[in-house]
């Protein structure tokens, strides 16, 4: 806020002694001692003012008024920016800047601290944090992803943030530092994943065929459930592998071998398929070729890990079921032991 009062009188210049109202009281107050034209060059420019109001700005915990006609160029001071941590990242914070009213050409800074700024590190044009900042580091509104915000990455698992950013627009000052953030934390890694049977939710989770009559159909009198959720920035797979690659007969020294085959022409056969898979969040959680079969088309179960499932983004409350399926023929010897190992395990990629 600027003013100036002056009143003439056969030429002299008079001063009030106490300005004042019922709103508000002008506490110190005298004119400045002249002034200067504007200086500049192609990398600054220095403004010079005459007969503005001298002494201290006023100010509170909350806000300071300077005096003068710079600090009314100033970008204006951006209120807290908005730090979330929306899908439970464990090394990126999510920001949105506050631009405060400022103009569109407007650059922001972007600070950044573990320890309520004793330490401060500063945003980087790829969004990675750094101990120190160049003019470059000074980015507009759009470029910092606009209202849909934009990750700051590298950051510590498990540690809370505070952020803070201050604007810089055209050829005038920078502003002061917004107010910070609200604090907001990295979690740790995370992966849960589970096993289980629709007969039984504790181990052994066995799966039994009733008959391997020649030339029918079976599928297993239970289905394999899986679980999962994991917080991995590049998701992961589930893989599965097969003991005997086949249905093992000791006694009968045979193996109904394992198959990729759509059973209802196939002879013979042996094989699993992912019947559902779905999620809460995050994912896509979802089935891989060969095992992505509909009705009776099974894929082939090796000695060696195969994807099963696979997610590449963080994905939580992620279940699947599998269903195991098998067909003999008359030349498949007749025993009771035949029997497999499945062995399922998830691997995250952080």
């Amino acid at each position: 806020m600027r003013g100036l009062l002056s009143v003439f009188f056969g030429g002299s210049l008079l001063f009030f002694a106490g300005p004042a109202s019922s709103n508000y009281t002008l506490k110190s107050y005298d004119f400045g001692n002249g002034g200067t034209d504007s200086s500049s060059s192609t990398n600054y420019a220095v403004n010079g003012q005459s007969g503005t109001q001298a002494g201290d700005p006023a100010s509170s915990t909350n806000y300071s008024l300077k005096s003068g006609e710079v600090p009314t160029q100033d970008a204006n001071v951006t209120p807290k920016p908005t730090l979330t941590n929306p899908d439970g990242y464990y090394d990126r914070l999510k920001l949105v800047v506050n631009t405060g009213g400022n103009p569109t050409d407007t650059k922001y800074l972007i600070a950044i601290s573990s320890d309520n700024f004793t330490t401060t590190r500063y945003v980087q044009t790829d969004n990675s944090i750094g101990a120190s900042y160049t003019i470059t580091n000074y980015q507009t509104y759009t470029a910092w992803g606009s209202g849909s915000g934009f990750y700051i990455m590298g950051l510590t698992q498990g540690t809370t943030y505070e952020v803070k950013v201050r604007a810089l627009q055209g050829v005038f000052s920078e502003a002061a530092y917004s107010p910070k953030s609200d604090p907001i934390a990295t979690v740790s890694p995370s992966l849960s994943f589970g096993i289980a049977t629709t007969l039984t939710g504790t181990p052994p989770f066995l799966v039994g065929f009733a008959s391997l009559t020649p030339n029918s159909i079976f599928a297993g009198d239970a289905d394999g459930t899986l679980t999962l959720s994991s917080n991995a920035k590049l998701g992961g797979t589930v893989y599965i592998k097969s003991l005997n690659a086949g249905l093992r007969s000791t006694r009968a020294n045979h193996t109904v071998n394992s198959a990729t085959a759509d059973l209802s022409v196939s002879a013979v056969g042996y094989g699993a398929q992912v019947t559902s898979a779905t999620q809460t969040t995050g994912g896509p959680f979802s089935s891989t070729s060969p095992f992505n079969g509909i009705t009776n088309n099974v894929g082939l179960l090796t000695t060696n890990l195969q994807p099963l499932l696979f997610s590449s983004t963080p994905v939580f409350g992620a279940t699947a079921t599998i269903r195991f399926k098998a067909k003999t023929d008359f030349n498949t010897p007749a025993e009771t032991d035949y029997t497999d190992t499945v062995t399922v395990i998830a691997a995250m990629n952080y």
